[in-house]
């Protein structure tokens, strides 16, 4: 967690092969204005994997409200990338009096076909261990490619551990392969949405287009849009000044507007 307890609570939720510390740059400017809070979601970096062994949408939500009651979090703001951005729409919709305001960042009901396949093809290749740091460290950097080299140490504490001088992943195997939300259940939950919400679409994404990001500006009554150039599906590591320079400013101003009610 990041910021003072007293200021407005923003909730960052990662993607899918991803850990709370991925928002680590973010908080940086962000704390200085919000109480930030990056959960692990389950099966990932420090937190347990699931008892259950369920890795489905309305799990992480029921993560998410367990996690906000925890914490006295009674209204907060929430930022989601990818398949948090998935879990972040639904948690949105489905306690709209607990959200403030919603940023979506690179992730809608219907997906391009090349990133799902990217994705596939990386989860079916990626080794299980790695013999040194520095083996896992070159892997890494060939599929993260404009992320800084914090970034990639941030990754090599939070996404694999060291064992008897092997890195092996923290995460459970239980959640591949990717089982997206059918998109009806998608467009529904964002139809539903009462908050301020921004679609944050990487300007050189495979997989949302701009077709799909510009319907679901549309779809959200309050709904606004913005693309971040130089920036891949990864949006907060390729590209970490465009995205603060987008998302800031919006969750300021929602804070702002909810303060002068």
């Amino acid at each position: 967690m990041w910021g003072h307890e007293a200021a407005p609570a923003v909730m960052m939720l990662h993607g899918l092969r991803a850990y709370g510390h991925w928002f680590d740059d973010f908080a940086i400017p962000a704390s200085r204005h919000f109480r930030l809070i990056a959960p692990d979601q389950r099966g990932r970096g420090g937190s347990d994997w699931a008892a259950d062994g369920r890795y489905d949408t309305d799990s992480y939500v029921a993560d998410m409200l367990a996690i906000a009651d925890a914490l006295g979090l009674h209204r907060f703001a929430i930022i989601g990338h990818s398949m948090g951005g998935t879990n972040a729409i639904n948690f949105a919709a489905r306690y709209p009096e607990r959200v403030t305001a919603l940023v979506i960042v690179d992730s809608a009901p219907e997906l391009d076909p090349i990133g799902l396949q990217r994705i596939a093809r990386e989860t079916s290749e990626m080794p299980s261990s790695f013999s040194s740091r520095k083996e896992a460290r070159n892997y890494l950097r060939t599929l993260h490619r404009r992320a800084s080299d914090s970034s990639i140490a941030t990754r090599l504490e939070w996404a694999l551990e060291e064992s008897g001088g092997t890195y092996r992943w923290r995460i459970d195997p239980a959640i591949f392969p990717l089982k997206p939300d059918s998109p009806q259940r998608s467009w529904d939950a964002l139809a539903a949405i009462k908050c301020p919400t921004l679609v944050v679409r990487a300007g050189e994404s495979d997989l949302v287009t701009s077709e799909c990001a510009n319907r679901m500006i549309q779809a959200i009554a309050t709904g606004s849009g913005v693309e971040i150039a130089g920036a891949g599906h990864m949006v907060l590591e390729d590209n970490p000044e465009g995205f603060a320079a987008a998302a800031l400013p919006f969750l300021m101003q929602t804070a702002a507007d909810l303060s002068s009610r």
